[in-house]
């Protein structure tokens, strides 16, 4: 009877520690979250991935962020020959978990403006390094990797920002092939005589492109969070 009895006291301790902690463990989750979602750049838990321009990054709570470019671009690069576009890239994962992520531009960049021109897709050091002042068509650096760990697998709490670069140039519109035409003129001059004379003449002919049509273009951004020991 006794046995009995100190058998069920410790089970109920023992429900009661761990209704303590269970208490502990929700209220620190909740304060968490609310102190970050407020801040706009925390999404869930203790990871953090948010991407967008500089200084206006957006949560992406799934992993996943969507930039586009698309028309405004467009206009720049007919009007300039050359736009840069910057991204800025937030990432936060607390406690042992490291947080990777990978860059995937469009498969393609249309029919368009954007697609008679040249696009690069790079990482840069800081957002003013993503400027037509900053770059030319002869200074786009060499192909890179797509891809970044901004925070390792050790005992972190800080926010890292990263940057890239959407640095296009435009020669114009494609040519789509030439226009040739000659015209020949045959007259009788004043005493019956017949002249006659030719001229001819040839354009290129190009493709009409207007950046008000442009659609937008999606760069993926996609993280992951690994363990120590398990780093890509």
């Amino acid at each position: 009877m006794s046995t009995t009895r100190r058998r069920v006291t410790a089970t109920v301790a023992a429900a009661g520690l761990v209704g303590a902690a269970v208490g502990i463990g929700g209220a620190s989750l909740a304060l968490w979250r609310d102190s970050v979602e407020v801040g706009g750049v925390v999404s869930t838990g203790y990871q953090s991935f948010a991407v967008g321009s500089p200084g206006a990054t957006v949560a992406a709570p799934s992993g996943t962020a969507r930039f586009t470019v698309g028309s405004e671009a467009a206009a720049a690069l007919v009007r300039d020959g050359e736009v840069a576009v910057p991204v800025q890239v937030d990432s936060v994962s607390q406690g042992n978990k490291g947080l990777h992520y990978t860059v995937t531009p469009p498969a393609s960049w249309g029919e368009g403006v954007l697609g008679a021109s040249e696009v690069h897709v790079f990482r840069v050091d800081s957002a003013a390094a993503c400027t037509t002042e900053a770059l030319s068509p002869d200074t786009v650096p060499a192909p890179g990797p797509l891809s970044s760990t901004p925070v390792p697998a050790t005992y972190t709490t800080e926010l890292v920002s990263e940057f890239w670069c959407v640095y296009a140039s435009y020669d114009g519109p494609p040519a789509l092939g030439e226009y040739a035409n000659t015209a020949t003129v045959t007259a009788v001059a004043p005493g019956s005589e017949q002249v006659s004379d030719e001229d001819d003449w040839n354009a290129a002919v190009v493709a009409d492109l207007d950046p008000a049509d442009e659609p937008d273009h999606v760069l993926s951004f996609t993280s992951t969070t690994f363990r120590p020991g398990q780093e890509p």
